[in-house]
């Protein structure tokens, strides 16, 4: 497993962070931006004209409250797999298919959702793509106890947002 793959798998959970946050209205957290692998992808994501994909005020309330607790989550995820102790990560990453070929479809798809936003049809397939990568980073050991709250509270966001939206 190389760095750069590395790279690439914390650049996908940051990108689900920060669109997780715009489908909640809210602004992504700026040291996320500040040390964000593609930071320009975070600023066309903040730049994006988005409605709100959750929309009941009492979720979204709590909604927002979860997703800035998680912020220290991504700094987490970022220092442990590009930290000096990265490599130790490489054989559960790579079987997970968090490697090679299986992370070049993973991350392609995701990123080419994250291309076609905004609109409800391609958030929902940006968090299938971002769903994929967090369950396989769930069964890392060491790893998966960092991203389980962010995919929990992206599937959350999910669940309400498809309720606030089939009208």
């Amino acid at each position: 497993m190389s760095y750069e793959e590395r790279l690439d798998i914390v650049a996908t959970v940051q990108e689900t962070y920060a669109l997780m946050g715009r489908c909640l209205g809210a602004n992504i957290p700026e040291p996320i931006i500040a040390n964000a692998i593609r930071p320009e992808i975070l600023y066309r994501l903040q730049d994006a004209a988005m409605s709100p994909y959750v929309s009941d005020p009492e979720m979204l309330g709590l909604l927002l409250e979860a997703y800035y607790e998680l912020v220290d989550s991504v700094f987490l995820l970022a220092q442990t797999l590009l930290g000096p102790a990265g490599e130790e990560y490489d054989a559960g990453l790579s079987r997970v298919g968090l490697t090679g070929s299986g992370l070049r479809v993973k991350v392609s798809g995701f990123r080419r959702g994250l291309s076609r936003l905004p609109g409800i049809r391609w958030i929902r397939k940006t968090f299938e793509w971002g769903n994929i990568v967090l369950g396989s980073l769930g069964a890392v050991p060491g790893v998966g106890i960092i991203t389980e709250p962010i995919q929990e509270l992206k599937e959350a966001i999910e669940a309400q947002g498809d309720d606030d939206n089939s009208g």
